[in-house]
């Protein structure tokens, strides 16, 4: 933390990672007992598809309805809203009798996920204006962390017969309601007057929905596409190309923890935000063009490797890209990016799956290419607007 930052802001910035992790922690322990949920629920694949969509639609959909309060009341008041929504919705998902239960009880989650992530995101970069990019990195490191932990732990812990699918949500509902108090007794800077940073005076009503403001949101878009796909379509790939399950659970891990260090390394690296989107919007095609034309399952390891280097600080950079250009409008312009990633991870699985229906499975990486290239051309043209 830095030397002159007071003791209840620095706290802030511990509960923001804090948070992030045990986000991580939730979406890497989900995937993983989704199946046993469907199996203890004895659900068809429609309902275990509605499991999933109660939760992610909650998460698009939150941020649009309490963005702008978090501008209008302050941020922290909504994430003292924000945050009892995740421990309560996680504890009554952990202790659901019925199906219809558990999909209220995630829909509540999700909104509460949504919220706080984005608002955290958007305290932070108000609180340091200038240095947002070093403060969102490190949260987005402690997510990525979560994240690749999560699987790890639970899938020890399965095996072991020590615990069933309902500790993932005990264990997130108890990291936020751990989380809370500390919460109460921090402290986050409001956001700078328009008049103090006339370099970044796109703000007021007006001026929100501008052609910057769209670029960006396409920028997010894309970028949350790219870690959907890979996300969800790397062991999809090692299963249909090399029936080998085993190397796709290892490709989904190398590429988080490479995020994870990615992030890390890029929160300590002083250069302008846009330039580091663009190298990493680049390196991404590139990687995406080499995965399909060396079709080695070793060196396929070593290519989403790079790619979880090459997309890590993209998500932290365009918000905080976002959250500085409207300053005294960042909790809403950062929810509706937040939401625009979601409707991009979203679509993401429809149209790799109808490329690969057409061009086979390793053409379906087309469909990431060319949301990387959407995501490099808007960010190119950030710059004139």
């Amino acid at each position: 933390m830095d030397n002159h930052m007071d003791k209840r802001l620095s706290l802030f910035v511990a509960v923001t990672c804090g948070i992030a992790f045990f986000l991580g922690i939730e979406l890497g322990g989900f995937s993983l007992v989704l199946l046993q949920v469907t199996k203890f629920f004895d659900l068809n694949n429609i309902m275990m598809g509605t499991l999933v969509t109660s939760q992610f639609s909650a998460v698009t959909a939150g941020p649009l309805i309490f963005g702008w309060a978090a501008d209008r009341f302050g941020k922290k008041t909504v994430l003292l809203i924000s945050v009892p929504l995740v421990f309560l919705g996680y504890f009554g998902a952990a202790f659901s009798g019925t199906v219809s239960f558990l999909i209220g009880a995630l829909v509540v989650a999700g909104i509460g996920f949504s919220v706080s992530e984005s608002i955290c995101s958007s305290a932070l970069s108000d609180s340091f204006p200038g240095r947002e990019s070093k403060y969102l990195n490190l949260m987005q490191c402690a997510f990525c962390l979560g994240a690749v932990l999560s699987p790890q732990l639970f899938s020890r812990l399965f095996a072991a017969g020590i615990a069933s699918w309902r500790a993932v949500f005990l264990l997130t509902g108890g990291g936020f309601t751990v989380l809370f108090p500390l919460l109460c007794i921090s402290r986050c800077k409001p956001p700078l007057p328009a008049k103090s940073c006339p370099e970044q005076a796109l703000v007021g009503a007006k001026r929100i929905f501008s052609p910057r403001l769209f670029l960006l949101l396409a920028c997010m878009m894309s970028y949350v596409a790219i870690e959907t796909g890979v996300g969800f379509f790397a062991d999809a790939l090692y299963v249909t190309e090399y029936s080998n399950s085993s190397l796709g659970a290892h490709a989904i891990s190398l590429f988080w923890l490479a995020m994870t260090l990615s992030r890390f390394g890029f929160a300590h690296i002083k250069t302008k935000m846009r330039d580091i989107v663009i190298l990493g919007f680049s390196a991404t095609i590139a990687l995406f063009l080499l995965l399909m034309l060396v079709k080695n399952q070793w060196f396929l390891l070593v290519i989403f490797a790079l790619l979880g280097v090459t997309t890590g600080p993209i998500w932290p950079m365009v918000f905080g890209i976002g959250a500085s250009s409207f300053r005294e409008k960042s909790g809403t312009v950062g929810s509706i990016l937040y939401a625009g990633g979601g409707f991009g991870g979203t679509i993401i699985p429809v149209v790799i799956g109808w490329v690969s229906g057409w061009a086979g499975f390793y053409g379906g990486f087309w469909a990431l290419v060319a949301a990387a290239a959407l995501g490099l051309t808007a960010i190119w043209l950030v710059k004139k607007f």
